[in-house]
């Protein structure tokens, strides 16, 4: 009976281990542009967040590196891992509400929620800070670090998300780039792709519904 019982359990964490994700596709620092053309990322950065006037909100949708489009079966962006018993789990973050803005040293700082769920649950996360950088290399990015959450399902998790920036498009506020999202605790769970990001502020969220990532173009 032990020995049947220790197969099972090799079995269930070859399952739970098989479905674990990777970081391996995470791309930091990629070549900057801003509507199409090579310019400076701190300056265009600096144009592009700072016309924003929270609350806004962003959608994210796992994208093509090649047309920066949504994958149409991809709602938005995946981290898979294991959770309490070593089960296999999926966290999938779909945007975040920017609550508030301010100029930093480096770019941005701010203060958001984040719209994610695990297995169709949704955590408690609270207000989380983040930053949007630029560098003296001319890259750019969106980091959010080490904030804490809560899920029923999974337990007390430390939660990493960045996002590199290849593209701004001052004119569709549109965001493409590499991301790397990750968390660890009761449970854990990793995952990294190309992700498009549409901003939408409060006045056009009052009058339509933000598109959703599989329909924003």
């Amino acid at each position: 009976m032990s020995r049947v019982r220790g197969y099972a359990g090799i079995a269930l964490l070859t399952v739970a281990l098989a479905g674990c994700g990777t970081t391996r596709r995470y791309v930091a620092e990629p070549p900057f542009t801003s509507d199409g053309s090579q310019t400076d990322a701190r300056q265009a950065v600096r144009d592009f967040f700072g016309a924003l006037t929270p609350p806004y909100s962003v959608r994210l949708c796992e994208a093509d590196s090649a047309s920066k489009q949504c994958n149409q079966h991809r709602q938005g962006i995946a981290a898979r891992g294991v959770g309490g018993l070593l089960l296999p789990l999926t966290l999938y973050v779909t945007g975040m509400d920017v609550k508030s803005q301010r100029l930093s040293s480096d770019g941005f700082a701010f203060e958001a929620s984040v719209d994610a769920s695990v297995d169709r649950i949704a955590p408690l996360c609270g207000t989380v800070g983040g930053r949007i950088i630029s560098r003296d290399n001319n890259t750019a990015a969106v980091q959010l670090r080490h904030f804490y959450c809560n899920w029923i399902v999974v337990g007390n998790v430390l939660v990493d998300a960045d996002f590199s920036i290849d593209s701004l498009d001052p004119n569709t506020r549109v965001v493409t780039g590499f991301y790397r999202l990750t968390f660890h605790g009761t449970g854990n769970a990793a995952g990294s792709g190309y992700y498009r990001a549409v901003v939408a502020d409060r006045s056009f969220r009052s009058s339509a519904r933000p598109p959703s990532p599989s329909t924003a173009r």
